[in-house]
Order: structure tokens, then sequence, then C-alpha cells
């Protein structure tokens, strides 16, 4: 069953696992920090051969939340994740904005 689109692409909890897995921390507003194991933005975003496509990386959650990041520096980002949330997928960008920290992520899109 897909769990996320990456442009044309659709991958599946196994398909994304097969990207290879790693770590990051996120720490909240509460500062607790919570490990989280994902597949690395960069590599899904090379997989989906979206690593020259646009300018702008758009997030998007099941319940419609969108939010907007440049390319360049989400493929700079090199401890960035899309992360295993039990049964849903969420964005883990250590240090950058609360608001690209995506839960339930089912989209990835590149302009």
């Amino acid at each position: 069953e897909e769990l996320l689109t990456v442009g044309d692409e659709e991958y599946s909890q196994s398909d994304l696992e097969a990207l290879g897995i790693t770590s990051a921390n996120y720490t909240n507003k509460d500062s607790e920090t919570t490990t989280y194991d994902g597949v690395s933005l960069a590599a899904l975003l090379e997989d989906a051969n979206l690593d020259a496509a646009g300018s702008t990386i758009t997030f998007t959650a099941a319940d419609g939340y969108e939010v907007e990041m440049d390319v360049s520096e989400a493929f700079a980002c090199t401890n960035c994740i899309v992360a295993f949330d039990n049964s849903s997928l969420r964005m883990v960008m250590p240090n950058m904005s609360g608001k690209l920290q995506v839960k339930d992520l089912i989209s990835i899109e590149v302009e």
C-alpha cells in the first residue's frame, strides 16, 4: 500500500526502507527530543529523479496542510528525513522551522 507520492513516483514503506534507513533527532517546542528512523530526504528526491526538477519543494499532509522550502536547502540538509511515525510518515527537519515538521505526510512535489 502506498504511503507517499514523490513527484510521479509512489512509495510503500518497503520501498522507502529499501533506500536505506537513517536516524534523526527532533526536539519539540517543549525541549523534548525524540529519535526517528526514516529515509534521507535528499536520497528520496534523487530516487524519484527530482534532484534537478525545480526550485521549490512542497510537502503536503493528509489534512491538506502544505509548506514549501527551497530545493537546494532540502538537498543541503543532510539530517532531514522522511520518518516512519507509527502507521504514517512525518518530516523530521532538525534545526528548521516548526512549520516544516509536517506530520501525516502524503506527498512531496518539486516545481
